[in-house]
């Protein structure tokens, strides 16, 4: 199981590497509400991955609300959300 925790971690660092330099490229296209808004997702995939690759004990309460997020990212997020559901899932059965 610590391998499926792995994976999704770096896949979300990558996701939120992804975010905050997409960011970068169009700062200025994007208003500054926008510019703050996707900073805090950028910043919540980067916690999550790190989280779940430290193998912090309670992770879940940040990365249910980012696979939440990234299911409507179609299709790479969609991918890693609904990984991460399904390992969460499980988990839980196996608790």
């Amino acid at each position: 199981m610590k391998t499926h925790k792995r994976i999704i971690g770096i896949c979300w660092i990558v996701f939120g590497a992804l975010i905050l330099s997409l960011l970068v490229l169009k700062s200025d296209q994007l208003q500054g509400g926008s510019i703050v808004a996707v900073v805090l997702v950028g910043l919540a995939f980067l916690a999550a991955g790190f989280s779940l690759v430290a193998n912090i004990r309670r992770s879940s309460w940040i990365c249910l609300p980012c696979s939440a997020l990234s299911l409507f990212t179609f299709p790479i997020g969609t991918v890693i959300g609904a990984y991460y559901l399904w390992y969460y899932f499980k988990l839980e059965r196996m608790a």
